[in-house]
């Protein structure tokens, strides 16, 4: 059930729609229920932000790191997103319009604006972590691709590869993968999202709540949400995410199934952001405090069967030469704040096809705080 609002709420509300949702060039009224605005490129939220008053989008990163991992989605069974055959012309973006609906669900989310610079109360990790104090300029990651069922709008279970700079109270962090969150979607589906955060000037947020990501891809939409699941020994489904520095620019550029999707300019993070020193391939939930914990990725513990548990494979980082190299065992870390509840396994090199990787997840339940 939807809140109830003040007639001051409902006026803000009304004012922040106004400045979200920009004149479309072309207007989509999809199949599934909402309508995509195609926004011209240089007129997108993201300009909004006073940091990027004088910026200069960029269309294609002018580095990329040197790799052949791009060859792995040969093997790779892509999980589709829900988009319709009417696309967004050129130089322009598909923006889901937001509707009150939206806004109001956005409230109650942390900062009461989906800013990620607070810790949600009973989060739960299960991760293998780059080691701190390295320099790395990039990560990537295949993750597995499942549809965790949350018991309550407001948790929330997700996947994702993770890159930061700083100490905690001063940390800039990137990240991007899928999660499932009805509190921030209206819905259980799996959906991709992105997410950034500087905690040292209080701003960021998950895909376009804030302005900052500056989008440059036409045909992928942030926030869309899978159309097929892996199951538990059965079909498993995948997206491939990399997320890398374009040390020219000072951008970190995000790349989904091969596709540039846009980036973070380097102006958006306080402190140096020239480089990250840590980061990993993570499993998370969060869980209103005193509620139960959601399951984490297939929902169950990591177990050697690549079928069973949801894994993270082809894992790899950018070092300081602008390669991909393998997280070999003596480069990462491995946690979980709760064994009981949720599990996670590095295997390293397992073979051709899954490379480096790693097993995640668990049941949830009564996980503590």
């Amino acid at each position: 059930m939807m809140a109830s609002i003040s007639k001051e709420e409902d006026l803000e509300l009304e004012n922040q729609l106004k400045l979200i949702n920009k004149p479309p060039l072309k207007t989509i009224q999809t199949t599934f229920g909402y309508i995509i605005d195609c926004i011209d490129i240089h007129k997108q939220l993201a300009f909004d932000n006073p940091l990027l008053k004088n910026h200069k989008i960029q269309l294609r990163p002018s580095f990329e790191p040197a790799t052949t991992l791009n060859e792995d989605q040969r093997s790779a069974r892509l999980s589709s997103i829900g988009i319709e055959d009417d696309l967004c012309p050129t130089r322009t973006v598909p923006v889901r319009r937001t509707t009150k609906e939206d806004l109001i669900r956005v409230k109650y989310l942390s900062n009461n604006n989906g800013i990620l610079t607070k810790d949600a109360p009973g989060s739960h990790f299960a991760a293998v972590n780059l080691n701190p104090d390295g320099i790395y300029y990039g990560i990537r990651g295949s993750i597995n691709v499942f549809n965790p069922k949350v018991g309550s709008r407001e948790q929330m279970s997700a996947a994702y590869i993770y890159l930061a700079k700083g100490q905690t109270q001063f940390l800039n962090s990137i990240m991007a993968g899928w999660q499932v969150y009805p509190e921030m979607y209206g819905d259980t589906k799996t959906h991709v999202f992105i997410g950034w955060a500087n905690k040292q000037n209080q701003t960021g947020c998950y895909n376009l709540l804030c302005p900052g990501f500056v989008q440059t891809n036409n045909i992928f939409r942030i926030g869309g949400f899978f159309t097929n699941m892996s199951t538990y020994d059965g079909q498993q489904f995948e997206m491939i995410v990399a997320i890398f520095k374009d040390v020219i620019t000072d951008s970190w550029w995000l790349r989904l199934a091969g596709e540039y999707l846009g980036y973070f300019p380097g102006s958006l993070f306080s402190d140096d952001m020239s480089y990250a020193d840590g980061g990993g391939w993570y499993g998370r939930t969060t869980t209103p405090a005193g509620g139960l914990s959601p399951p984490m990725g297939s929902g169950h513990l990591p177990d050697g069967e690549f079928g069973h548990a949801c894994f993270i494979r082809v894992m790899a980082f950018v070092n300081q030469t602008g390669e991909y190299m393998w997280p070999e065992m003596k480069s990462v870390g491995i946690y979980t704040d709760n064994p009981n509840c949720y599990g996670v396994q590095y295997t390293g090199y397992v073979d051709e096809a899954m490379l480096y990787s790693m097993q995640f997840g668990g049941p949830g339940g009564n996980c503590g705080y």
